[in-house]
């Protein structure tokens, strides 16, 4: 998937139509999005939307939540299994991800958050020895 505005506005049309209480519109909306994460820059478009001021909270959360999840079915590579994140978007999530969680509202840190410990418990300390620095950094400089 292309980084682009239009992407992003796709993906909030479905993720808008995952919180619908009918399942006519619901389940259709969760299989695309399904269908979409294997796609490169998929996550990454995902964070660029949870990280939009403009995008209605409702859908950011939405956005957060589905991020959270995937990363909880992708993440973990079994032997031998196929990997369904590609790895340049593996290395941006955890060159953002870190900052992302830091700048956003509280409702969106936890999932955030808990994406984070997710990755943690796979990729840390061996494939991820900077998360540590990358913390103490952004609560050094106050940047949050």
């Amino acid at each position: 998937m292309e980084m682009s505005d239009e992407n992003i506005q796709v993906l909030s049309k479905y993720l808008q139509e995952t919180l619908n209480p009918d399942p006519n519109v619901r389940r259709p909306a969760e299989k695309f999005l399904e269908g979409v994460e294997v796609n490169q820059n998929y996550p990454l478009l995902i964070l660029n939307l949870v990280h939009k001021p403009e995008v209605d909270m409702t859908i950011r959360i939405a956005g957060a939540v589905a991020f959270k999840n995937y990363i909880k079915r992708n993440w973990f590579v079994e032997e031998d299994g196929v990997d369904r994140i590609h790895e340049s978007d593996r290395v941006a999530i955890k060159n953002l991800i870190v900052t992302l969680m830091l700048s956003s509202p509280e409702s969106i840190q936890k999932q955030l958050s808990d994406a984070i410990s997710i990755i943690g418990k796979t990729d840390f300390p061996l494939k991820w020895p900077e998360l540590i620095s990358q913390m103490v950094e952004k609560f050094s400089t106050g940047i949050l």
